[in-house]
């Protein structure tokens, strides 16, 4: 290993150094750091044929890419006034490391290498060892710094996903301990088939439209501004607990619309003229992102109007929650959604926006729709035609 350069990156405080390292060099430390970074996705499985020509590249000594790495803020301090010493440094640091960008480039190192060896062709196998690749070190980097590194290095060959990129920003509440609720992230890769299971970023999505008083969804321009925000929340540390109240009192609103519609599911008869609905019974109706951020984006409007003071208020409201009729409610519901998917050219934001309405009615004591899910589901399809038509 041979450190290039050292420059001082004042946005995120750190050091980066520019080094080269052999081949066999560098994935003998990748090996052991590739499963090390909670925020780093898995590996791409569909891109196959990119990879296979990086192999190729490589055999044919192309210069590949930097692979940007980071030593975390728990590494000892680095003597930037004595660059030669990193690799001394790194070795003992090197349980510190993860990789910031060059997860997939990597992966196909260390396959190259192992099918090689598997081939027994030592001579290319030396060959590719010994050839050299670029290697930056980010010295010093705290869980913001990380973030928004990655982040701003996000401009492979397979970016990331905007779930897996919201996922990131928020890790910190997948630690929040919430009673009974399971909290899946996209890396599980697991379905949500139980009532207290959730996906971690339709649960992001919610608790942001309730801060930001928007059911819109995030999009990827805003991901970085999130950041500013985060490293405010990060200082303060205030929302974990609202994070937690946002979670529980979605969770009881589920459980509650389960214990009232029971196992009814939309009939035969209904299917024949709607083979599409939005949600067959009350789990798949209300378990998408659409229904998670009208909720939160209508708690947060009701609060800032004056109309209930918090969650505690949503909690009682759901209590006395009734339904004349579960089979009435799961047809209206689909059919004002089933209105919309035909008549908008933005579905997903018009259903988040119907959510948004049907919320509001249902938890307003002022409205014809308070705890009542059948009317909350036709009022909120007429205030979404008379806001939009």
């Amino acid at each position: 290993m041979k450190p290039l350069s050292l420059l001082h990156d004042s946005r995120i405080n750190a050091i980066n150094i520019l080094s080269e390292m052999h081949v066999g060099e560098y994935a003998a430390i990748a090996k052991d750091i590739l499963s090390k970074n909670v925020f780093q996705r898995r590996r791409v499985g569909s891109s196959k044929t990119i990879y296979s020509l990086l192999k190729n590249d490589i055999l044919k000594e192309c210069v590949i890419p930097p692979v940007v790495l980071a030593l975390t803020s728990s590494s000892s301090e680095f003597d930037a006034d004595n660059l030669d010493s990193f690799p001394e440094f790194l070795q003992s640091n090197k349980q510190h490391l993860v990789i910031l960008d060059g997860l997939q480039r990597s992966h196909t190192i260390i396959d190259l290498l192992s099918d090689l060896e598997k081939h027994n062709d030592i001579e290319t196998l030396s060959r590719v060892q010994e050839q050299k690749i670029r290697v930056e070190f980010y010295v010093g980097l705290n869980r913001i710094g990380i973030l928004y590194r990655m982040l701003t290095l996000n401009t492979g060959q397979t970016p990331m996903s905007l779930r897996h990129q919201i996922e990131m920003l928020y890790t910190d509440y997948l630690d929040a301990e919430i009673d009974g609720i399971q909290i899946i992230r996209e890396s599980d890769n697991l379905p949500t088939t139980q009532i207290n299971q959730l996906h971690f970023k339709d649960v992001v999505e919610g608790f942001n439209s309730y801060l930001d008083r928007d059911e819109l969804p995030i999009e990827k321009s805003d991901i970085l501004e999130n950041i500013k925000s985060l490293e405010m929340l990060s200082k303060e540390n205030q929302s974990t607990d609202l994070f937690n109240a946002y979670v529980r009192t979605w969770m009881t609103f589920m459980l509650k619309m389960h214990d009232l519609c029971g196992d009814t599911k939309l009939d035969k008869e209904y299917l024949e003229k709607n083979n599409t609905p939005f949600g067959k019974n009350a789990l798949q109706l209300f378990k998408k992102p659409q229904a998670m951020s009208g909720f939160g984006a209508a708690i947060g409007k009701m609060v800032d109007h004056g109309v209930i003071k918090g969650f505690d208020d949503i909690n009682a409201i759901i209590k006395d929650t009734r339904i004349t009729s579960p089979t009435d409610f799961l047809e209206a519901a689909n059919d004002s959604l089933e209105w919309i998917k035909v008549h908008t050219k933005k579905i997903g934001n018009a259903q988040r926006s119907y959510f948004h309405y049907f919320f509001r009615d249902l938890f307003n004591k002022d409205s014809d729709s308070f705890q009542n899910p059948l009317t909350a589901a036709s009022s909120a399809l007429r205030k979404y035609q008379s806001q939009n038509f």
